[in-house]
């Protein structure tokens, strides 16, 4: 995913389907791709220094994103918790080069060494869509963990989402997302990208089917403009700001949600004057789940202390993210459009399908396979 300013052509994605059995196994994944973000190191070299990647079984590739919560702890999504997953996370660089991880210092790549599913995840509407992976070694040799938002800031974060969404209007920045994704032209990206969105309310997501404290949503800012995330940064953060905490070491940073699933990137890029009906982007509502969090922790490394409110889990950052990744839509005509596409296949040999959600009307929803065709 990849947006620049002032630039006045675009390029439209389109999907390749791998195998004669694609539309056989209804248990395959839609591809990965990603709309309009933009390097973040255009911002600083380490901008989000808690921001993970899972590397892809047999490939040098990156299948699922991840968050550095603790010192040997990220958190991911749990359909990202795959056979098709690597048992390698890199962690600590924004450059990741596709295809060829021979140039990446040894002191990026950490060993995964249990991996936790939520045991009520439920992969027909991604409930409780969420996981635990616990590394060899420690992460804050290279990375930095991010809070996770308490259950009072969520409460801030839906009302700052309720005071300043809007339809066919702006709405302010309120939320970022990250992840890598792979562009048809220029293929997967080696810098780690980020699009800035807005939280959406609630009563106004959707495609929300299942009970509102599971999920966070949030979508692009910018009215006439498709912006989102889609499954090739499944697993990865979206962050919020609590203003109040502004002057702390993490500018009041926070990790409020992991992707998880939205609509298909292809059908919203291609019909962006339907951009409020269309499926919104939708994240596990991480602050849900901070006893369920501290509880594995604490079982697994026998250390009944372990607190998710530790000072120690607050990141010492330099630059704010919501600083410095600032729009400016005055010219939306001039700012480029690029859909990536990642094909991706399965165990089956690479089919790739998709469901449909009823809501009004048949829209196509996605969520990250983990695995990638070469």
């Amino acid at each position: 995913m990849k947006i620049q300013f002032w630039v006045k052509y675009i390029f439209i994605s389109f999907f390749f389907f791998i195998g004669s059995n694609s539309y056989a196994h209804t248990n395959s994944q839609p591809i990965a791709k990603a709309i309009n973000g933009t390097d973040v190191t255009l911002y600083a070299p380490l901008l989000l220094p808690w921001q993970a990647a899972l590397k892809q079984k047999h490939f040098d590739s990156i299948s699922c994103g991840a968050v550095v919560i603790s010192e040997y702890w990220l958190l991911t999504a749990a359909h990202c918790n795959s056979s098709d997953i690597d048992d390698v996370a890199i962690v600590g660089t924004s450059r990741i080069e596709d295809g060829n991880f021979t140039n990446l210092d040894e002191r990026f790549f950490f060993s995964v060494i249990k991996r936790i599913n939520h045991s009520d995840y439920n992969e027909a509407n991604f409930l409780n869509d969420i996981a635990l992976f616990r590394v060899d070694r420690s992460l804050f040799d290279v990375a930095q963990p991010i809070k996770i938002v308490t259950n009072d800031e969520q409460i801030m974060a839906d009302l700052t989402f309720d005071n300043s969404w809007t339809t066919n209007a702006d709405s302010p920045v309120t939320a970022i997302a990250s992840g890598w994704g792979d562009t048809l032209k220029d293929s997967y990206p080696t810098t780690l990208q980020l699009i800035t969105l807005a939280g959406v309310p609630d009563d106004q997501c959707v495609g929300l089917n299942i009970d509102d404290q599971y999920m966070v949503c949030a979508d692009s800012n910018i009215n006439g403009l498709i912006k989102d995330v889609c499954s090739g940064d499944s697993g990865g953060p979206l962050i919020w700001q609590n203003k109040q905490a502004s002057a702390d070491s993490d500018m009041g940073v926070r990790l409020i949600g992991l992707t998880s699933n939205g609509a298909r990137c292809s059908s919203r890029s291609s019909s962006p004057e339907n951009q409020y009906h269309q499926l919104t982007g939708q994240y596990t509502q991480v602050s849900t789940y901070r006893e369920w969090i501290e509880n594995q922790i604490q079982a697994y490394d026998n250390n009944p202390n372990f607190s998710l409110d530790d000072d120690s889990l607050r990141p010492t950052i330099s630059v704010d993210p919501f600083a410095v990744a600032k729009e400016l839509p005055t010219e939306r005509d001039s700012i480029q459009t690029v859909v990536t596409v990642a094909a991706e296949q399965n165990s089956g040999g690479g089919a790739i399908t998709w469901f449909n959600i009823l809501i009004g009307l048949t829209v196509l929803s996605w969520r990250q396979h983990p695995g990638k065709s070469h």
